[in-house]
């Protein structure tokens, strides 16, 4: 049996070694599990999957100190944000000068939020860090939780007063919780790749709402564009199968000629959409966060933003706890962690699924109406303000208890 801790988190991805980081800055004993090997910090050519980080997220990340080293290996910043219904002529522009900001967001890549967080812990050194190594079992109850890990050199044993789940959308914790989630799936999936576009976008993002689904284009710096589109799954699978030249034309196609003549295409990969949400994201002496709490659409970029809401509030609930003596794992301090992130949650899940439903109806008078609210929205400044504050991550708190939308209660599609 290894030395008892105040928290496991288990998962070391861009949540799990964030949070473990975030716990550590606070005092507290922490273990993290991961069975991955966590990359290198260093510039990636070619980032298969990358995040909008929005100004909400980018001051989360700066106060822990990891905001230098993620940019540091690449990405970019975004100054404007052009939305537009397809070929239907709605279209709006979120500008940086509008909000007042120095960039709306920024696009960063996903190994680079991992390799910025894990540099910082193994030059620490505070965090134990169970790596690479398996959760094959979690026992929890009113003392605290037992882990069994699974490692090269054997089966370990970890005490701890809180098990944290971040460990994805297929969460063992979440399973070993007992915590059921509903949702669905939106016969949707991603197409991410990175684009050599025909000029540099100069900080400019790309929201396309096409009859299919969203094209989105995100700056990753000079020419190169990270590229979400969102296709049924048999258009999806065709499309993946394409050759550079053919995949291209029909970025062309549906896109139109605002970025060129665009010149190639990098790996491809394809993901299946649905929404997930965990019934509740605390359970005994267990907590979730992020993927294995919440899963959303990708349309606005809000689902690793959100994810990194949970950890600041985890983290700051966790080291108010410590800094009175109180348990990590106690009831009470796991519900003010529920409160604090139900709300936030639930309007996430509304905007998302909203946005999502609202472009994929092409009725007529709906359709219309569209064009005309964007139209509309380009031109009305508190509109816009309100969608900035919402795509910057800065609208205040939703009511602690603000129930679920209701075609997510009914759960169904």
């Amino acid at each position: 049996m290894s030395e008892g801790v105040d928290v496991a988190v288990v998962g070391g991805g861009m949540a799990g070694a964030t949070l473990a980081w975030a716990l550590r800055q606070r005092g507290l004993e922490v273990a993290l599990v991961e069975p991955g090997e966590p990359p290198e910090p260093g510039p990636e050519p070619a980032p298969l999957r990358a995040s909008a980080i929005n100004a909400g997220s980018r001051a989360i990340l700066e106060e822990l100190g990891l905001w230098a080293g993620i940019v540091g290996q690449g990405g970019a910043p975004i100054e404007r944000i052009e939305v537009t219904d397809g070929g239907r002529g709605g279209r709006a522009v979120l500008d940086r000068h509008e909000a007042g900001v120095e960039a709306l967001g920024h696009v960063v890549p996903n190994r680079a939020v991992v390799a910025a967080a894990w540099q910082r812990l193994r030059q620490d050194g505070g965090v134990r860090l169970l790596q690479p190594g398996s959760v094959r079992g979690l026992e929890r109850d009113a003392a605290g939780a037992r882990l069994r890990v699974e490692r090269d050199d054997g089966t370990e044993d970890l005490e701890a007063r809180l098990v944290v789940g971040a460990d994805g959308e297929h969460s063992r914790v979440r399973r070993a919780a007992g915590i059921g989630t509903h949702g669905w799936h939106h016969n949707r999936h991603a197409l991410v790749a990175v684009v050599d576009c025909g000029r540099d976008l100069d900080g400019w993002a790309f929201e396309r709402f096409l009859p299919e689904g969203p094209l989105a284009f995100l700056p990753l710096g000079g020419r190169r564009a990270s590229i979400v589109w969102t296709l049924t799954p048999s258009a999806a699978a065709e499309v993946a199968a394409l050759d550079d030249a053919a995949l291209l034309a029909r970025l062309r196609e549906r896109f139109g000629p605002a970025l060129g003549a665009l010149e190639g295409v990098g790996e491809r990969a394809l993901f299946p959409l649905e929404l997930r949400l965990a019934e509740r994201f605390t359970a005994q002496r267990t907590a979730l966060v992020a993927n294995a709490a919440h899963l959303v659409h990708p349309v606005a970029g809000q689902g690793f933003n959100l994810g990194l809401r949970d950890l600041a509030a985890l983290a700051e609930e966790l080291g108010n706890a410590r800094a009175r003596g109180w348990d990590p794992g106690n009831p009470g301090v796991l519900q003010r962690y529920e409160r604090r992130r139900r709300g936030d949650t639930a309007r996430v899940v509304a905007f998302t699924e909203g946005l999502n439903r609202l472009f994929a109806n092409e009725a007529a008078p709906l359709a219309l109406g569209r064009q005309l609210g964007l139209r509309l929205l380009d031109r009305v400044g508190p509109l816009k303000r309100l969608l900035m504050d919402q795509a910057l991550g800065r609208r205040p708190a939703a009511p602690a208890r603000l129930p679920l939308p209701p075609f997510i209660e009914e759960a169904r599609p």
